[in-house]
């Protein structure tokens, strides 16, 4: 007898309330219906109405996943409309704190994918590294609920040279601890069991979808905005995107991992090349008039923000994040899951809701 089974809106493996609505017969899923809009905050509408401290304070605080990559994207928009040249310590420290925050999020995704099949001593070891992360980026950016630290030419802080000792201590013995993490666990028999051929997302459906960060690369799509349009300082980086092909919970679990541990290597390249240069700058008191906009790969994928200025304030700001998660895409993932399946295939979308409905 076909049945329904509602998640949410809230529940332990999401971040932000979202509905899933399964119809469920036997014990697959034959169809999905996905809610959202329970976080609509209008930022950007509020964005154009402040003052240049305030609207940094704000941007920073549109998504507690991708804080940094709001914060770099926005100062970059309006790095455009001013003379800047941006020095090469701020270009790298912006570096530090992205990657930071990209290795952070994603070892929380990997960690809710391993809960959710039964890999709960691995799911808790990887959010123990995440927030290890996290810990990290307070030291760039001053505070746990990260501040605004970007800035038009710059930095509004520097990174001393005792906290950048304290970061190059400590990432040899996490990149150590992932390394052998990920080796031991790749090709474990339940780990292959419960996510290859799971949760599908072909390469033409990303396509169509739109999808884009590790949720696009792990359907085999090559695209990143630190390697296409390379911005702070990867160009001299020399960044390479992570793919994988399969489309399912494995590839997207392996490019989360891969991906993490690619960040810890340019954090720590990018210290290791610090310049002794002062990055901090002053706040403008005017915004130059035009329109500019700037993107960059935040921890989901792309975030793009274009901006208009009247010659003293923002006049409109316009935010466009990564598509998220809704009931075309729920269907294609779900659609003939085994029930089992359902929460792993939820985590691997790491879908951020604040993102979605800033």
């Amino acid at each position: 007898m076909p049945y329904s089974l509602t998640l949410g809106p809230f529940h332990p493996a999401w971040l932000g309330p979202q509905r899933f609505v399964l119809r469920i017969a036997g014990d697959r899923v034959v169809d999905v219906e996905y809610q959202s809009g329970f976080n609509e905050r209008k930022c950007a509408e509020r964005l154009s109405r402040l003052p240049l401290p305030d609207v940094l304070h704000l941007v920073a605080r549109i998504c507690g996943e991708c804080s940094f990559a709001h914060s770099l994207a926005f100062c970059q928009a309006l790095e455009r409309l001013y003379p800047y040249d941006i020095g090469a310590r701020a270009a790298l420290i912006r570096v530090v704190a992205a990657e930071l925050e990209r290795a952070a999020s994603h070892l929380r995704a990997a960690g809710a994918v391993l809960a959710a099949i039964g890999m709960d001593q691995r799911g808790a070891h990887l959010e123990t590294l995440s927030r290890q992360f996290r810990e990290m980026l307070a030291q760039v950016t001053g505070g746990r609920v990260p501040p605004p630290v970007c800035a038009p030419g710059g930095l509004l802080r520097d990174l001393s040279s005792s906290d950048r000792d304290d970061l190059l201590a400590m990432l040899p013995g996490i990149s150590t601890d992932l390394y052998r993490f990920i080796d031991r666990l790749i090709d474990q028999r339940l780990l292959l069991a419960r996510t290859i051929e799971v949760g599908m997302l072909p390469r033409t459906a990303a396509e169509q979808f739109g999808v884009r960060g590790p949720m696009a690369r792990a359907s085999g799509i090559r695209r990143d905005v630190r390697a296409d349009q390379p911005y702070a300082a990867y160009a001299m980086l020399a960044f390479k995107p992570i793919v994988q092909e399969g489309g399912d919970v494995y590839a997207r679990l392996l490019v989360f991992l891969l991906e993490a541990y690619e960040s810890m290597k340019l954090v720590e390249t990018a210290l290791h090349h610090l310049p002794a240069e002062d990055p901090v700058v002053a706040l403008p008191h005017e915004i130059p008039r035009g329109q500019s906009s700037a993107a960059v790969e935040g921890p989901r994928g792309a975030i793009r923000y274009l901006i208009e200025s009247d010659g003293l304030r923002l006049t409109r700001v316009q935010i466009d994040t990564p598509r998220q998660c809704d009931r075309l895409l729920a269907r294609t993932v779900l659609s003939q899951a085994q029930l089992d399946d359902v929460m792993a295939i939820v985590a691997s979308l790491a879908i951020c809701v604040a993102c979605a409905e800033q």
